[in-house]
């Protein structure tokens, strides 16, 4: 079993989309003829983040999840990133392996969080 993908529904797609353009790297790619408005976000190869339009704010409470997490390459540039756009960050290191990790909000309160090897 793996994560396929990831699905945020936004009153703010261009504004969403062009956040993980920007901080994440990912690139609107493919996406089927829906009868509605969205974005398929790609990394690797593969849609991992779905966008869809809302009116308003987004739907009902979808219950405990906390963050959604990427595994990046660019420690730096995504902290200088993060900066430059003025988004508070909060730096881990994860005790024992080393991992570093990044977390920070986006739209609509979404906690992210972007995992790192260890710093050499």
């Amino acid at each position: 079993m793996k994560l396929d993908h990831i699905n945020i529904r936004t009153s703010d797609l261009e504004g969403v989309k062009d956040t993980f353009i920007r901080l994440l790297g990912l690139e609107v790619g493919d996406r089927p003829p829906f009868s509605f408005p969205g974005y398929w976000l790609w990394g690797n190869g593969h849609p991992i983040v779905h966008l869809t339009v809302e009116d308003g704010e987004p739907g009902p409470d979808t219950g405990a999840l906390n963050h959604v997490a990427f595994w990046g390459e660019d420690y730096d540039g995504l902290v200088l990133r993060l900066t430059e756009d003025g988004i508070a960050y909060d730096d881990r290191v994860v005790p024992g392996s080393g991992v570093r990790q990044v977390f920070f909000k986006i739209h609509h309160h979404i906690m992210i969080e972007v995992g790192f090897d260890p710093a050499a």
